[in-house]
């Protein structure tokens, strides 16, 4: 492991501190306590609900890959390829894979949030539109 491998990993770490904060913030605003569990509070209070759901719409839900695709199709044009969010990324992230985008794109379009206008052919890249 070289000291650029340690810094990317240090680095991703502070980002998942981060949103571990936001959830123990929720959490004392809900008021648990130490040993009630935030299922319990959730099932009891639904109107705290949408809070707790726009934090984890803000994570992307599934954490900072998916957090920072999604920030980067916001940035991209309408209609945009994989290459089109991999160069966002890059330029903000080099950590992330083009894999890793690729199953966030594929995730995001089972959730409807994006839609395949047409499938990768070969070397040509799916085109994808959001919704």
């Amino acid at each position: 492991m070289n000291i650029r491998e340690i810094i990317e990993i240090r680095d991703k770490l502070k980002k998942d501190l981060d949103i571990v904060e936001k959830f123990l913030e929720i959490a004392k605003r809900q008021g648990l306590a130490n040993g009630e569990s935030i299922e319990k509070k959730l099932s009891v209070s639904n109107a705290d609900q949408p809070l707790l759901q726009s934090v984890v719409e803000q994570t992307g839900g599934y954490g900072s890959v998916g957090k920072a695709v999604w920030e980067a199709i916001k940035l991209s044009p309408l209609e945009f390829t994989i290459t089109d969010v991999s160069q966002s990324i890059k330029e903000v992230d080099s950590s992330i894979t083009k894999q890793q985008i690729a199953n966030t794109l594929a995730r995001l379009t089972r959730q409807k949030k994006i839609q395949a206008i047409e499938k990768k052919q070969g070397r040509k890249p799916a085109i994808y539109k959001r919704l």
